[in-house]
This record gives C-alpha cells, sequence and structure tokens, in this order.
C-alpha cells in the first residue's frame, strides 16, 4: 500500500459498527460485514467534527479530506489532525465538481477535478473501502474459535454452518452464508485495523485458515447458471449440485456481497484461482442487470445498489475503471426521484417504495441509503465517480423523509421505525437482528456526507436523531407530514408519534414472501400506531389478533388470512392527505379488494393543542360479520379507565371515555357503537408468522375496539396522545375543536384556528364552519380536501385521486362580523389553484386567500 493510503487503508474508521445487521432484500442473515451502520447510544452522541473545525483546517479541501477522514476512523482527535496534514497536500477542490456536466462516471478516462488520474480515483476509493469495510464488522474475538474449528477442507462443522443446500435450504436468511460471514471478518483480522485482533494482522496461520475456506465454497459453487435465479426449476433441479439457494436474492445479491468485500481485504494474498473466482461469482451477480432476476425482472431500487456495490467491489480489486463507471453510473442512475406510482425507489415526498408499490423506508429504502449510498458517496468524494446533483437531491429527500419515521424506544435508548415502514420485516422479533431491532442507519456516515455535500439536511437529520429524547418523538419533531406518493401520514407532538398508513389503487397493502408476514391484510387499512415510550408494539405480533390491527375498520373474520391474501392492490383512488406542516387530514375511501362486499370512508383530523379526530361517515357491509374500528392492540400499560372508572376486559354499552397507557378516547354519543376491552396474556408463535426461529411467546396485551351497532349510522372519536388521566380530563373540560359535518359527503371540523375539510363527492360541495365571528362557507368544484387557516388566511387544499391539474375553492363570509383579519370590503373569494402533477400529485398546495 503506498504511504498516502495509510491513513486510511490502515486505520479503521471512527465509527464502530453494531454487530446486528439490518435486514437485506429478499433475505439475510446476522451479517455483521453485510451493511454499514453504528450501534447508536448516548455515548455517541458527541458529534467529532465540530471539534477539529476552526484553526487547525482552514482550507475547505483539507476539511473535506478530514470528513472523509473522519468517516473511516475509529482513532480520536490526534489521529484527525495527523489525517488532514496528509490530505493537505492535495489541490484545492472545484466548486464546480458537484455539476453534472463535470467529468463523471460516464467518461473513466476523463480528468476530474484537481487533475488526477483514473488510477489516483481506483487507489483512493479502495483505500477508502478497506477502511468502511472493516468499521462494518465487529466479530473480531470470534475469529481464533473460527480458526481452531475450521476443517482441513476449508469447512465448518455442521453443528456451527448449516450448509444445507439446493431446494431444502432455508430461502429467508440462508444459514450457508454464514461461512462467508465468518470469512470476512478473518479477512478483516488478517488485513489489520481490525479492534482486538491486531495480533492476527498478516498472520500466516489465519491467511491459510481463510485460503482454505475459499477454497472450500469455490469448489462447491454451483456451475449451472440456471440455479442463479430460478433454482428449484426448469434447468436447476432439486438434485443439481452445488452451494445454491431456491431464492435468488442469497445467490445474486447475499453471498456475493460477502465473498466480494472478502476478497478485497484479501487481494494480496489471493491465488490467481481464487481471485479468477472472486470476480467470477461477482461478474455473475453483475450480470443481471443484463439478464434480469426471476422471470427476467429488471432489477431495481435496493437491489440495484446492492448489486452495484458487488460490482464496485469488483471493479476495485482489479482496478477495472470501465466497471466502476458503469457501476456508479447505475447508482447514479437509480438514486434519483421516481415519479412513477409503483415504481421502486425514491419519490418526491421521501419516501421509499418497493415490491409495486408498498412503503419500505425502513427495510429497502434503509440499505439502499446508508447501507449502501452513503458509504459509496463517501468513498467516492472528489472522486470522478461522485454523485451529481440529481443523485445528492434524491438521496436528501429519502433521508429527511426518514427521520419522520423514526421513534425511540425510551426503555432501550434504541432508535426504530414505524411499523409501517417495515413492510413485511414487522413479523421479526428485536432479537433475530433484522429490521425490527433498530434503524440500523450509520448517523455517523450521515453526518460527514452533509459536511462533504454542505447538506444543511443531512446535518440537520444527524443532529436531531443523536439527540437524546425522554420520550418516543426522537429529534423532536413537532408537525404534520402527508407522504402523498405512498399513502401515508405522521404528526409528532410534544411526547408522541403518530402513523396513519392506508392504500390505493396506486400502491399495495403489504406482502408475503419466504413465508413472512401471513396474515397482513389489513396492516394498510387505515392503521395507526402511537409511541410514547416507544415500546408499545414491540414484540407483540407473533401474538397479535391479526383482525385487530391497531387503527383500522373491519369486518371481523370474513377475510381469509394467509400468504395468498396478504399482499392485496387497492381499489380505489379517493386516498391521500393534507397538510400545512403543523396540522393536517388523512382521508381513506376503502372496499376490500378481496371480496368486494365491504366499504367505509374513513377520515383522521390532526388538530391543533395535540387532539386527533376520528370520523367515520359511511360504512356498508354484505356480510353478517361484526364491524369493528379498532382504537389500539399494543402492550398493556398500567390502569384502564372507561368513563372514568378503572375496568378492564369488558364489554361497554354507553362509552363516553376511555384512557389507557397515555392515550384518552372520547365518543360521540349518538349509541352507534358500544366499546369492547380486552386485556391480558396472550400466546403466539414467531415461526408461524415468518422465517424467525424464536418460537413460542406471551405477552401482555391490551386491545380496545368500537362495535358499529348500527351501520347506518355515522361514527366520530376523538384521540388525546400524551396525556396522564388528569391532564386528559382537563382537556376536555376545556374543548377547542367541533364536528361541524360527517356524512358521505363532506366531512368537516373547526377548531380555533382552523376549519378542516373533506368533499367526498367527485362534484364537491359545500359546508358552513363556524369561527370566533360570523361563520364562512368553504366551496369546491371537486373532491377535494382543504384546510383554511383562519388566522392567517391561507388556503391549503389537495387532491386525494391524484387525478386534478387545478382546483377551485371559495370562502364566503355568512352573517355577522368578519372573523379578524377578513378584509371588511370583501364578502367571498374565489381561487383557482394549479395542483402538481407526475410525481408530486397529491402534494398539498398552500394560496393565499387575500393576497
Amino acid at each position: 500500500m503506498h504511504s498516502e493510503d495509510v491513513v486510511l487503508g490502515e486505520f479503521q474508521p471512527c465509527l464502530r459498527q453494531d454487530s446486528s445487521p439490518g435486514s437485506k432484500a429478499e433475505s439475510s442473515p446476522r451479517t455483521p460485514g453485510s451493511s454499514a451502520y453504528m450501534k447508536f447510544s448516548s455515548e455517541h452522541s458527541t458529534p467529532l467534527l465540530p471539534l477539529m473545525s476552526g484553526g487547525y483546517i482552514k482550507s475547505k479541501k483539507r476539511k473535506r479530506n478530514l470528513y472523509i477522514a473522519l468517516a473511516v476512523l475509529a482513532v480520536g482527535v490526534v489521529v484527525a489532525i495527523v489525517c488532514a496534514a496528509v490530505f493537505a497536500t492535495r489541490h484545492k477542490h472545484n466548486q464546480d465538481s458537484n455539476s453534472s456536466d463535470n467529468p463523471s462516471s460516464n467518461d473513466p478516462n476523463a480528468k476530474k477535478p484537481g487533475n488526477t488520474t483514473v488510477q489516483d480515483d481506483i487507489q483512493t476509493m479502495a483505500s477508502r473501502r478497506l477502511s468502511v469495510i472493516v468499521g462494518g464488522l465487529e466479530n473480531a474475538t470470534s475469529v481464533s474459535a473460527w480458526m481452531s474449528t475450521l476443517g482441513p477442507d476449508g469447512k465448518w462443522p455442521d453443528s456451527e454452518i448449516d450448509y444445507t443446500t439446493g431446494c431444502k435450504a432455508q430461502s429467508a436468511n440462508w444459514p450457508a452464508s454464514f461461512h462467508w460471514v465468518r470469512i470476512e471478518n478473518m479477512a478483516a483480522a488478517w488485513h489489520g485495523g481490525f479492534d482486538d485482533a491486531g495480533q492476527l494482522t498478516n498472520s500466516k496461520d489465519l491467511g491459510s485458515k481463510i485460503s482454505s475456506a475459499m477454497d472450500y465454497w469455490f469448489s462447491q459453487d454451483f456451475t449451472d447458471p440456471a440455479c442463479l435465479v430460478g433454482g428449484g426449476s426448469g434447468g436447476c433441479g432439486c438434485s443439481t449440485p452445488g452451494l445454491w439457494n431456491p431464492n435468488w436474492f442469497a445467490n445474486v445479491i447475499l453471498v456475493p456481497k460477502l465473498i466480494a468485500p472478502s476478497c478485497l481485504l484479501f487481494n494480496s494474498s489471493l491465488t490467481p484461482t481464487q481471485r479468477g473466482n472472486c470476480s467470477k461469482i461477482a461478474n455473475r451477480a453483475y450480470g443481471t442487470f443484463i439478464g434480469g432476476i426471476v422471470g427476467g425482472a429488471a432489477v431495481t431500487g435496493a437491489n440495484t445498489l446492492d448489486i452495484a456495490t458487488i460490482g464496485i467491489d469488483n471493479g476495485l480489486l482489479a482496478s477495472n475503471a470501465t466497471l466502476l463507471s458503469d457501476a456508479f453510473n447505475r447508482v447514479h442512475t437509480e438514486v434519483v426521484v421516481q415519479n412513477k406510482v409503483r415504481v421502486d425507489g425514491i419519490h418526491a415526498d421521501g419516501s421509499f417504495s418497493q415490491h409495486d408499490g408498498i412503503l419500505y423506508n425502513g427495510n429497502y429504502g434503509k440499505d439502499y441509503s446508508t447501507n449502501d449510498a452513503v458509504a459509496l458517496e463517501i468513498e467516492a468524494a472528489d472522486t470522478r465517480y461522485q454523485a451529481n446533483n440529481a443523485s445528492r437531491d434524491a438521496f436528501q429527500a429519502l433521508i429527511d423523509g426518514d427521520q419522520w419515521m423514526i421513534y425511540r424506544n425510551t426503555l432501550t435508548n434504541v432508535l426504530h421505525w414505524d411499523f409501517s415502514a417495515l413492510g413485511r420485516f414487522l413479523v421479526l422479533p428485536v432479537a433475530d437482528g433484522q429490521a425490527t431491532a433498530q434503524i440500523n442507519l450509520n448517523l455517523t456516515q450521515i453526518q460527514v456526507l452533509g459536511q462533504l455535500w454542505e447538506s444543511d439536511t443531512l446535518t440537520q437529520v444527524y443532529n436531531g436523531l443523536v439527540k437524546n429524547t425522554t420520550d418516543a418523538n426522537a429529534g423532536e419533531l413537532v408537525g404534520n407530514r402527508m407522504f402523498y406518493a405512498n399513502d401515508y401520514m405522521v404528526h409528532r407532538g410534544p411526547g408522541y408519534v403518530t402513523s396513519v398508513r392506508m392504500y390505493s389503487s396506486r400502491t399495495r397493502s403489504s406482502e408475503c414472501v419466504n413465508s413472512q408476514n401471513p396474515f397482513g391484510f389489513h396492516l394498510a387499512d387505515g392503521t395507526v400506531y402511537t409511541y410514547l415510550n416507544g415500546n408499545e408494539y414491540e414484540d407483540i405480533s407473533a401474538a397479535w389478533d391479526w383482525n385487530l390491527i391497531p387503527g383500522t375498520t373491519v369486518d371481523y373474520g370474513a377475510t381469509p388470512l394467509n400468504c395468498g391474501t396478504s399482499a392485496q392492490d387497492g381499489t380505489q383512488t379517493f386516498v391521500g392527505g393534507v397538510s400545512t406542516g403543523s396540522v393536517g387530514i388523512a382521508a381513506m375511501r376503502y372496499q376490500n379488494p378481496l371480496t368486494k362486499q365491504f366499504t367505509f370512508q374513513k377520515a383522521w383530523f390532526f388538530l391543533p393543542n395535540d387532539v386527533q379526530h376520528v370520523m367515520i361517515p359511511k360504512v356498508t357491509s354484505a356480510s353478517a360479520a361484526p364491524v369493528f374500528s379498532v382504537l389500539d392492540q399494543r402492550l398493556h400499560n398500567g390502569d384502564i379507565l372507561v368513563n372514568n372508572n378503572n375496568a378492564g376486559t369488558g364489554n361497554f354499552t354507553s362509552p363516553s371515555s376511555l384512557w389507557h397507557g397515555g392515550v384518552g378516547y372520547t365518543f360521540n354519543p349518538q349509541g352507534s357503537v358500544s366499546l369492547s376491552v380486552e386485556v391480558g396474556p396472550r400466546t403466539g408463535d414467531w415461526t408461524k408468522i415468518g422465517s424467525s426461529h424464536q418460537g413460542p411467546v406471551t405477552v401482555d396485551l391490551f386491545a380496545a375496539w368500537l362495535r358499529h351497532t348500527d351501520l347506518s349510522k355515522a361514527v366520530s372519536y376523538s384521540v388525546y396522545p400524551g396525556t396522564t388521566p388528569s391532564t386528559f380530563q382537563s382537556k376536555l373540560s376545556v374543548p377547542t375543536s367541533q364536528s361541524v359535518r360527517n356524512d358521505g359527503s363532506v366531512s368537516a371540523m373547526a377548531d380555533t384556528g382552523f376549519a378542516m375539510v373533506i368533499f367526498w363527492d367527485s362534484a364537491g360541495g359545500n359546508v358552513a364552519v363556524p369561527t370566533s365571528a360570523a361563520p364562512i362557507t368553504i366551496s369546491s368544484t371537486e373532491s377535494s380536501m382543504i384546510i383554511v387557516d383562519l388566522t392567517k388566511w391561507s388556503v391549503t387544499v389537495s387532491d386525494p385521486t391524484q387525478t386534478l391539474q387545478s382546483l377551485s375553492v371559495t370562502v364566503a363570509l355568512g352573517s355577522g362580523s368578519p372573523p379578524s383579519g377578513w378584509p371588511s370590503s370583501t364578502n367571498s373569494k374565489t381561487l383557482t389553484i394549479s395542483l402538481s402533477g407526475g410525481g408530486s400529485a397529491g402534494m398539498s398546495v398552500t394560496q393565499s386567500l387575500f393576497a
């Protein structure tokens, strides 16, 4: 290794990675090297970069190189200063280098700003890449034990690794891949810079063991190309020899993404045959960009970045500028805003879709962003392979959206994804180390990339998420955000986080893959999660009643729940939300896509003062199944109060209020519902809902639901999150909002500062809303959602059908004195508001009423 590469290549990164993994695209074992992310804890909350600014590092070029060094160094301030001194010799960065017009990965022979050569850039990236790989591993203390049990044939005992292959192999989290998990960690110890394994650096004995273990797999590697994406069928029958898995992901991504960095770490000791096998397996995976995956389907979304990363490691191993150029071009072509519905990848609102329209920020989007994109962009920073502006903008939109979907478990001080952002992976327990275990985002790398790109967005997200909080609201975000591309709304207030997940004809409900999530049919039927301490839903899904998903309205038991019914496309276009940033409305017109026998209209109003109001103006059912609106199903936590009296399991025919676990509810007095509460231990089995082997579990659950006793009557209720019994009662004594109308044509609420309206009919409608003075009448020519700010006199609108180009809204003054701020000479005002289209269809648009 060249002397100028020592700082980045020989020292380990400043971030020590977590040993529990994030789940991968179709399957993933607990692979300490399969992703790079920081184990977050309070002791990591002090950032290093600000300590190193100022007098020590004066030029921008030196600062940029220091940030790169900090991304890959696990040493202290002294070494950081040394890094800065080493990098100070490089040329000043050209400020125009971020432009997509400048030399890019499309031209591998072009000079980058600073006039370095292609080989200079490859050498720089290889050095950084090696440090990032080592920094992503944390099994140094296991290396010696693995060396001792490795057989003379290069295989570990079956008691340690299950090498079952072919049709009988476990399709999710293939156990045989742990062979390469061990090799990668051993190669890191041999390479150097691995904590607690310094004595093994360049060890001949360790090198011999690595070589033997590599040779075993290479000798058993499948040779029939049909096994790559079609194992178990067609040309690759169950008797086909070799190590292969019936799940294409294991053959194309999981194993190659372990082999490629292992080969890069062991580069200088690879035999020609080993080097050839390393490249063969990487090229075989990379070839799916041309040949496709199952059924010839194109590689998209997170899978694109996974496979491109394999190609980049292979390109660095071979110093292949053409391959590197192609791989980075694929990365930057993929990391853009996707403007069509159901397309895998980043959308304009910061949500991430995968598998034909499923919200997946917390799994595929997480792998896409931090486990691949962040590391790649840090490695490529200030080289010809760095991201262009379109990719930077898209990535920043994704990270900005991510922060709204993250909450903190205050009991463990661990950050987690909202369960609605996890797709099918919510069926895995925390102990499995998969997507439910933690956010698996490398916050330090996000900080460093924010510094390199001078991105206020990335810096703000980092600063928010590393800040400790005493409640679930990580980052202390307060307000409302609608993710219109994925039919999802988040509302965050002091002490709580609430999310609503819906689906429409533009999106998909969920999925069942690799036996994961067979009962998930109702997971997008207006699912509402409310987090206060952050442990409310942790490790309970195995024991859930899957017909009582929190927040949903359901014809209980009328739909068969199995793997074949879990994934559904919505049938309705009227699904969406409107948001001012502080308040919002989510609304859903629903038809059961399987039976077609059950429909409803439902709206969630997120009002000021941490009050939420739910309206269910219309329900129809052609079956005899009881119709429930579920308030919650979560861990039981303390007292249950019904009508302000202690209660337990039971049915209540005249409910006025319910309080449990920091959330209060009040119910409309029309007598069209009864309340049911169920509390106590409930047992389930993790193996029945997914690929986990954790087995049976018993949890103390609380469930509450309203039974619709008369479907001809509208139902509504209010929710008060983040309350104690006394503050709940105090809020009830001073109401700040009122229901104006709740029927199949109009749903409307009035608050001290806002008028909030849904026009369900395609012809729009009108409704009179009281104010502090004369009432106002709000009219629309189309189906729409409208919020009028009664203080600023602005109008915020959205089109939940995502079909309109413009919307006409009229606000007219009724009899009486004009409200404050209403011009005395104006009786009514009509606005024609242009609406966004394409990838921004459904976005809220605000316009001043009197400007």
